[in-house]
């Protein structure tokens, strides 16, 4: 009587390797989503630490910061990135990359929203101006909110 190798895979094997994997996945999916939001928070507050310290050699310079409403960041990316027509300017402060603006001219956080510059504020008695990005779910006065207070 001949014994033959059996060298094939059982259905049993395959259901067990997949279910191993699945689990794998189901387990690491969740903890990589955690990590990434988490990496794109510290971008964007190193964005805005950037801003703050660019704003910082601009008011050495000028003796103050530039003016704004609130409304945008448009105003910082004119004068901190020049050029500029003073005597004082001794920039650029910063440099933006095509992608870090929007069509209108704003500073984009990581999400690719607008981050909002207003000087002066009376919000916050810690800091002259404030920097604000409306966080991960892209609307501001929420408490994902990410700024320079």
């Amino acid at each position: 009587m001949r014994y033959y190798k059996n060298y094939g895979i059982t259905l049993i094997e395959i259901v067990v390797s997949m279910f191993i994997i699945f689990t794998i996945g189901a387990i690491s999916l969740p903890v990589l989503h955690r990590a990434r939001n988490k990496a794109t928070i510290t971008k964007t507050k190193a964005i805005i630490n950037t801003i703050e310290a660019a704003l910082s050699v601009y008011e050495t310079d000028f003796g103050d910061y530039p003016y704004s409403d609130g409304n945008s960041s448009k105003i910082l990316v004119e004068v901190l990135q020049g050029p500029c027509q003073s005597d004082k300017w001794n920039g650029p402060y910063i440099r933006f990359k095509k992608d870090e603006i929007d069509k209108d001219g704003n500073i984009l956080d990581s999400w690719k929203t607008p981050i909002i510059y207003k000087y002066p504020q009376s919000d916050y008695k810690n800091v002259p101006f404030l920097l604000i990005s409306a966080g991960s779910d892209r609307k501001f006065g929420t408490k994902d909110d990410i700024g320079n207070w």
